[in-house]
């Protein structure tokens, strides 16, 4: 039966995930059929000004709010299976302030450079995110007190200092008025195939090496004792799984901009649907975080519509309510 529940529970998720992708395409300012959008995909008979729509507008915003969302979502998975946390993900726990901030720093300085043909950004982002995840649990260990509570309120003071540094220089620099709330709030306006190439190759080696450590993940949920007897090297092991997660935050957040909770509300909720084995929450939460961001996405573009809000104000409204309601049930 479990086998069963999770069969019906990853082909829910697909079906999910297809019908958010085409409503998404579909539904704008311009509304394009289903039809259109098979014929551009495929065929190309539709018109120029139906072309460039889906092709060059809408098209590469909703792969890249999949891909987005996959990562948030994923991260944040393995983040609470790593931190026997419910409540960790990478936005409360800092990891998006510090990815963020490392992007405003290449932004704010202008940098132009490539390194193995990957730009500055995603590279700052890297490093901001990981540096605050390494210094957030270095800080939450200090001491064997009610860990839980002093990883969230080591990752909620860290964060809130690094929102101010990043508002200031933000304040500082030229950077546009736009910018500032993008990177504050998070969103995919003005995103094309160029942001969607930078996430990629960070979205596919980050995936894989997790994909082959979710069972290392299932043992250390037993405990670092636990773990070390069933033969796992916790240290190496933990390390490994912290620096491509941060990596797999990072290069979302080097694209979005801060976008909060995601990866707090879809594995959670997928732990109770599913249960939280690993093998298969990770997965799952990967495709969860494609559709909560997608959806959150067409929200916060027809709303008020023709005006855009940033997608980060949508996820707040929905994870806001649900990480206090977390925090009273666990007293």
């Amino acid at each position: 039966m479990i086998g069963k529940s999770r069969i019906v529970a990853f082909s829910s998720l697909f079906l999910l995930m297809f019908i958010t992708f085409f409503l998404s395409v579909s539904i704008g300012t311009v509304k394009v059929s289903f039809s259109d959008i098979i014929r551009s995909l495929i065929y190309r008979s539709n018109t120029l000004e139906v072309n460039a729509i889906i092709k060059q507008i809408r098209l590469p915003r909703v792969i890249l709010s999949l891909l987005v969302g996959a990562s948030l979502g994923g991260s944040g998975a393995v983040f609470q299976s790593l931190f026997r946390n419910p409540m960790a993900d990478a936005y409360i726990i800092g990891i998006s302030s510090g990815s963020a901030l490392g992007a405003v720093l290449a932004i704010a300085f202008r940098l132009r450079f490539y390194i193995l043909g990957f730009s500055p950004i995603p590279l700052f982002a890297f490093v901001g995110g990981i540096s605050t995840v390494f210094l957030v649990y270095a800080i939450s260990s200090r001491g064997c007190h009610n860990q839980m509570l002093n990883l969230l309120l080591s990752g909620l003071a860290i964060n809130s200092f690094l929102s101010s540094v990043m508002s200031f220089l933000l304040l500082m620099s030229d950077t546009s008025l736009h910018e500032s709330i993008y990177w504050l709030m998070g969103g995919f306006s003005g995103r094309g195939w160029e942001h969607i190439k930078i996430v990629i190759p960070y979205f596919m080696v980050s995936i894989l090496v997790l994909l082959l450590f979710t069972r290392e993940l299932n043992l250390l949920l037993l405990g670092d004792e636990q773990a070390k007897n069933l033969g796992v090297n916790v240290e190496q092991v933990r390390r490994i799984i912290i620096i491509f997660t941060s990596l797999l935050t990072a290069s979302a957040v080097s694209v979005s901009g801060v976008i909060g909770f995601v990866g707090l509300v879809v594995p959670h909720i997928l732990r109770l649907l599913i249960g939280p084995d690993n093998r298969t929450l990770f997965p799952a939460s990967l495709l969860g975080g494609s559709i909560l961001l997608t959806l959150s996405d067409l929200v916060a573009r027809i709303a008020l519509s023709p005006s855009e809000i940033p997608v980060g104000i949508v996820t707040s409204l929905i994870g806001a309510p649900f990480f206090l309601s977390l925090l009273v049930k666990r007293g």
